[in-house]
């Protein structure tokens, strides 16, 4: 096997096991099921990854690469201000609509140790202090309300997050409908409040 052909089987192996840890969680997910997936045996899988806690490590370090990749892009735009973080929040928003078991792989990671959240939030460190100083710019400028950079930040991220992961708990407590005209009206409502956050 080439080496290009083995980075291309680990990538769709990560792909499969993102995808069912996501949908039915990292006990009910084997070896066996990610295997099976992408149409290989579990000695192939095992001879890329030694046991189910490292395929998920390796899971989540994929993941955390993908995000930090969207949102580098999308800030290497041209745009200031609030047109910036609008573009920001589509993009996570696009993300998910394309990979839409991501945050609920992000979901599952999340609960399954503080030190996979650890290991996250040390991936996107460098994208944490470049939205830190890109806020507090904001606010010295005038274009966004003064208040705790740190707090609105995690602010901001519960919401986009929470609204991607916990989209079933918000339709039953919201009632809102499922389906992509929905997803779209729930993507206005959240830029706006994200706008009505930052507003000074």
């Amino acid at each position: 096997m080439t080496r290009k052909g083995g980075q291309q089987r680990r990538r769709e192996l990560l792909e499969a096991a993102v995808s069912l840890f996501g949908k039915q969680g990292f006990d009910s997910t084997t070896l066996d099921a990610v295997a099976h997936a992408t149409g290989v045996t579990k000695q192939t899988l095992l001879y890329y990854f030694a046991s189910k806690d490292v395929l998920f490590d390796a899971c989540v370090s994929e993941v955390s690469v993908h995000v930090a990749g969207v949102l580098e892009r999308v800030l290497e735009g041209s745009d200031s201000g609030w047109a910036r973080v609008e573009a920001v929040v589509r993009g996570i928003l696009r993300m998910a609509e394309e990979w839409p078991e991501l945050p609920l792989f992000l979901r599952e990671a999340a609960r399954r140790s503080p030190k996979v959240v650890e290991q996250v939030a040390s991936d996107l460190e460098p994208l944490r202090k470049r939205a830190l100083m890109f806020l507090e710019k904001g606010m010295e400028q005038g274009e966004f309300r003064q208040q705790d950079p740190g707090l609105l930040l995690f602010m901001l991220y519960t919401a986009i997050v929470g609204s991607l992961t916990e989209a079933g708990v918000l339709r039953a407590f919201a009632g809102r409908d499922s389906g992509t005209t929905a997803l779209r009206k729930r993507e206005e409502e959240l830029i706006e409040f994200v706008r009505r956050a930052l507003s000074p």
